[in-house]
């Protein structure tokens, strides 16, 4: 019996791989897999739980928002609630429930609809990465959720990319045709990346600039020690592993803003944790630039429920929205993409 494989692969070739393609596509549908909650970035949601009033919490975060919103919010909730943090995730079956139900995005027709993009996306950036983001191309961080005035208001304009990994938003995000993208980036191995990318795009220098800094609440704050893991959850939380080990200088986006020239119109962030400083440090840009923010709020209870009510302070005439630009549900791919949009009132009249 164990002659047999080898016996057909000799004299039935076709026939072998055909029926090996069978077995692994079976193998990958019943194979078990983990779903969890990160706990690493920050701090676990569930200790946050504990000690917080969540009935205040959850009202001040579902305030003034659209009802799609609203049930992403209870959705990622029943998961933050049910699903074991991330240094318990055990294994589960394909076929059993997600807790909280499917959101629109997750479901069979929206994710093929997604997919058939994403399809034409990779072979357009082959070179770039093996894994080409939803939330990058298809979604561009939201933008494409939003009214059409937008677009119109950040055409032509300064963005910011905080966290901007190997230069794949700022690729994607030529279509808005940015006066100049500002690149915000703790990784030297992935600004090698970044810089090798868009020379392969040919975006012109004048275009972009890289800024090697971590995004701090204050100006105050000594450089800070990290393993440069190149990866794009590389985190200013995340200080151990045995990789290079660099000196991150740490500033408040306002004095980044300030010292580099920047107006920006549009600005994303998605810094693996530190959401909630980059809000605190930004205030006089917020408010004097008033750009269209779009803040991935996933990675901590701090994310999730500190940035949007400090943000309605600071900009109490702006519309918020709440999205998750994921069709995956694995692994933490469960609460992972759920961003922050938001845009000043005013932009609607344009």
């Amino acid at each position: 019996m164990k002659q047999l494989g080898p016996l057909i692969k000799e004299r039935l070739p076709y026939t072998y791989f055909f029926l090996i393609g069978l077995i692994n596509a079976f193998r990958r549908r019943i194979r078990p897999y983990s779903i969890y909650i990160t706990d690493s970035l920050g701090g676990s949601f569930k200790s946050y739980f504990i000690v917080t009033n969540m009935s205040e919490k959850i009202s001040e975060l579902k305030r003034n928002l659209d009802k799609e919103s609203i049930y992403t919010i209870d959705v990622i909730l029943q998961r933050i609630l049910n699903y074991p943090d991330e240094r318990y995730k055990q294994k589960t079956s394909k076929h059993k429930e997600i807790v909280g139900g499917l959101l629109s995005c997750e479901m069979k027709q929206f994710k093929e609809k997604i997919n058939v993009k994403l399809k034409l996306e990779k072979r357009n950036h082959k070179s770039l990465s093996k894994h080409i983001e939803e939330s990058v191309f298809y979604y561009y961080h939201g933008l494409t959720l939003l009214p059409d005035q937008i677009s119109k208001y950040i055409m032509g304009h300064d963005f910011i990319d905080a966290g901007a990994f190997i230069g794949d938003s700022a690729i994607a995000l030529k279509k808005y045709n940015y006066k100049k993208i500002y690149s915000i980036e703790i990784s030297n191995k992935s600004i090698n990346k970044y810089r090798t990318n868009l020379a392969r795009y040919q975006i012109n220098p004048d275009k972009f600039e890289i800024i090697n800094i971590g995004i701090a609440s204050t100006n105050d704050k000594d450089p800070i020690k990290i393993a440069d893991t190149g990866s794009s959850g590389l985190s200013l939380l995340r200080k151990a592993g045995k990789y290079d080990e660099i000196l991150v200088d740490q500033k408040s986006t306002d004095y980044i803003v300030d010292h580099y020239k920047i107006s920006p119109r549009f600005i994303k962030v998605d810094i693996e944790g530190d959401g909630l400083d980059f809000v605190k440090g930004a205030t006089e840009t917020l408010t004097k630039f008033r750009p269209v923010l779009s803040i991935a709020i996933y990675h901590n209870p701090y994310e999730l429920f500190e940035v949007k009510p400090l943000l309605e302070k600071i900009l109490p005439d702006y519309i918020f929205l709440i999205r998750k630009l994921s069709t995956g549900i694995k692994n933490n791919l469960c609460h992972s993409e759920v961003v922050l949009l938001g845009y000043p009132k005013e932009i609607l009249t344009f």
